[in-house]
């Protein structure tokens, strides 16, 4: 979810403050801030006790929480990890779209956008 609302919060802050309004836009950016906060100090946490070997993120939680739950959670961390590929690659090319529309560029037209 944090991969997910980082691409979201950079590209369509301006759309979300425009549907839900400033307070609501403000909220989330709030909520989106406590999430990472919290999460970051959970992985500190769990990263102090120990070494940490090869395999990152996946090795902390399979050892933290031993191999059933690691491996549950380690599927759905890869299932994350392909969405927030996706989405950082709708972000780029959004963001490379505009950048050619304003610079009047030939490889961006109406009916190939």
């Amino acid at each position: 979810m944090l991969n997910i609302w980082g691409v979201m919060l950079f590209i369509r802050l301006s759309w979300i403050v425009g549907e839900a309004g400033i307070g609501l836009g403000v909220l989330i950016i709030l909520l989106s801030t406590m999430v990472t906060s919290i999460t970051g100090l959970s992985t500190s946490a769990i990263a102090t006790n120990g070494f940490v070997r090869g395999g990152g993120a996946y090795y902390l939680i399979s050892r933290s929480l031993g191999p059933e739950f690691g491996g549950s959670i380690g599927l759905i961390f890869a299932f994350a990890n392909a969405v927030a590929v996706a989405m950082y690659v709708v972000g780029f090319a959004e963001t490379v779209v505009d950048l050619l529309k304003e610079s009047d560029s030939m490889m961006v037209d109406p009916t190939n956008d």
